[in-house]
């Protein structure tokens, strides 16, 4: 068994949808190999957030999360593995770190950039995480 549990970071960019291919892929080598999607929300906060206005703004976004990786669900669908689908609330690189660290995922694939825009060749989430990770990553470009 090549991976036994791959975690894709996903958040419905280009280079996001990429990476969950090439880990479908990946997981298509070996029936036992699980395969999860995480999507990464960050809550924005500032002191004029406050009470309800936070609230529905937290509940708006993880509502935006929830549908980011439903739009996985069609890949996953073709795979006979075993496949979640997550949202968690935080920081990205901490949160994929903590989640992969946490669920002992032997492998996280990431797009080199997400969906900022900037045109460098890895984008701050993915060079956080190959820079932090302690299980390998691949980086799909």
């Amino acid at each position: 068994m090549l991976f036994s549990k791959i975690l894709v970071s996903y958040d419905d960019s280009d280079l996001s949808k990429k990476a969950l291919q090439k880990a479908a892929d990946l997981a298509r080598i070996d029936e036992k190999s699980e395969l999860d999607v995480l999507n990464v929300v960050t809550v924005p906060t500032n002191q004029f957030i406050v009470g309800d206005v936070y609230r529905e703004v937290r509940e708006s976004t993880l509502k935006y999360g929830h549908e980011i990786v439903r739009r996985a669900q069609k890949v996953l669908d073709e795979l006979p593995n075993a496949t979640h689908l997550f949202v968690e609330e935080g920081q990205p690189v901490h949160t994929i770190l903590e989640f992969a660290s946490e669920n002992d995922y032997d492998l996280i694939v990431i797009g080199s950039r997400g969906l900022s825009g900037v045109k460098e060749f890895l984008g701050s989430v993915s060079h956080g995480v190959v820079q932090r990770s302690k299980v390998p990553v691949l980086i799909i470009k």
